[in-house]
C-alpha cells in the first residue's frame, strides 16, 4: 500500500468521524433569561400570598428542554408551591412541599438559586436546605409538559406563600432553554453560512479529491 492510499484511507476515517459528529449533536440552541425580582411576602401573619413574575421570551421555536431555576430567601420554604405558565396558558405546579416526611415544628428555609430540571436524577424531596443545585419537580406538573410547545411569549413564574409564620423575600428567577428554531424564517437567514463542522468538512472533502487525483498513475 504506498503513501497515497494511506493518506485517502485517512482522511476519509476523518471525514466519517465528522460527519458523526454533525448529525449526532443536539440541534438547537441554548439561552437563559432572568432577572432580579426583589418581592416580599409580608407580614408573618399573612397567608395565601401570591408573588408573580412575567418574562418575556423573544426567541421563536420548539422547546426541547426548559428548566427553572429560582432564588428564594423565605424561613419555610414548607409553606410554598410555584407554578409556571407558559404562553399557550398552560399552567404546571412544579413545587408542593411534601409533608408525609416532615417533622412538626421544624422549619426548612431558601432556594438558593434552585433549578428545577425533570432531567436531574434527584428529587427536590431528596434536597436539603438551601437546595443549592439541580432538582427533579414533586409536583402535579412536569416540565416535560413544556417541551414541544412554543417558545416566543410571556412565560409567568407564580411563588404562592399559604401558611402563616414564616416570611421572606422572592429574589431572582430564571428560565433556561434548549430552543429548535430551525424553522424561524429569521433563523434560517442568519444561518445560510455552514456551521464549522460542515465547513470542515467540505474542506475534507476537497482534500480527498486532490488525493485521489494525485494517487492516479500517470
Amino acid at each position: 500500500m504506498d503513501c497515497h492510499s494511506t493518506n485517502l484511507r485517512l482522511w476519509v476515517a476523518v471525514g466519517i468521524c465528522i460527519c458523526i459528529f454533525q448529525y449526532s449533536a443536539p440541534a438547537g440552541e441554548y439561552y437563559s433569561f432572568g432577572r432580579s425580582v426583589n418581592k416580599s411576602f409580608g407580614e408573618e401573619y399573612l397567608r395565601d400570598v401570591v408573588l408573580t413574575e412575567d418574562i418575556f421570551i423573544p426567541v421563536e421555536g420548539t422547546i426541547i428542554d426548559v428548566d427553572l431555576a429560582l432564588d428564594i430567601d423565605h424561613t419555610c420554604i414548607c409553606d410554598l408551591q410555584i407554578y409556571l405558565r407558559s404562553p399557550a396558558g398552560e399552567y404546571r405546579c412544579l413545587f408542593s412541599y411534601d409533608w408525609s416526611n416532615h417533622k412538626i415544628g421544624t422549619k426548612i428555609p431558601d432556594f438558593y438559586w434552585t433549578v428545577f430540571d425533570d432531567e436531574s436524577t434527584v428529587s427536590i424531596n431528596d434536597g436539603q436546605s438551601p437546595f443549592c443545585g439541580l432538582y427533579r419537580p414533586n409536583g402535579s406538573g412536569s416540565l416535560s409538559d413544556f417541551y414541544g410547545q412554543q417558545s416566543c411569549g410571556m412565560w409567568q413564574v407564580k411563588v404562592c406563600d399559604l401558611v402563616y409564620g414564616s416570611t421572606g423575600v422572592f429574589k431572582g428567577v430564571r428560565l433556561d432553554f434548549h430552543i429548535d428554531t430551525e424553522s424561524s424564517i429569521e433563523t434560517l437567514s442568519v444561518n445560510s453560512t455552514p456551521e464549522p463542522s460542515t465547513g470542515l468538512l467540505l474542506v475534507v472533502s476537497a482534500l480527498i479529491t486532490t488525493l485521489r487525483r494525485s494517487s492516479k498513475p500517470v
